[in-house]
């Protein structure tokens, strides 16, 4: 009898110390080495390649047929996998639709960029600012081929 109370002490004992004997052992902050991949692990940009667009812009009498292929640079891992899923991606390529049709019909220097001698930097730059309001992680983009064509309505 005299065992089994021995041995219910040390278990209630044991319990009693793992409690509160956490507190001492806790690490309550991470070290350096952690921290610093961390930091630099948020600092990577992850390319979401987004595919091909085919845009008609009226411009007047005449339209401007745009086809590009876009891809889209995300800041960090956890961001990239948010929106990395199916809906994330459609949510992107409609954002991006918008964009490009919001460019369109408000900037007026925008056929003149499209039709100038950095249109690709320009056109990406124009994008990635309209992107960021409603995807903050987006940080650049790159636009591997631009085509654009002014065509009379008739």
């Amino acid at each position: 009898m005299l065992k089994i109370l021995i041995m219910l002490a040390m278990v209630a004992g044991a319990g009693a110390l793992g409690y509160f004997g956490e507190r001492f052992v806790r690490v309550t902050q991470a070290p350096a080495s952690t921290g610093a991949k961390k930091d630099a692990d948020s600092a990577l940009l992850y390319k979401m390649p987004l595919g091909g667009f085919t845009v008609q812009l009226p411009r007047g009498i005449q339209t401007l047929n745009l086809k590009f292929d876009l891809d889209v640079y995300v800041m960090g891992a956890t961001a990239f996998q948010e929106i990395n899923g199916a809906v994330g991606r459609a949510r992107l390529r409609d954002a991006t639709v918008v964009a490009i049709a919001d460019l369109a019909g408000s900037d007026i220097t925008f056929h003149d960029v499209i039709t100038g001698e950095g249109n690709k930097v320009a056109l990406a730059e124009m994008l990635v600012r309209k992107l960021y309001v409603n995807f903050p992680t987006v940080r650049t983009a790159r636009i591997n081929t631009l085509i654009s064509n002014l065509s009379a309505e008739g």
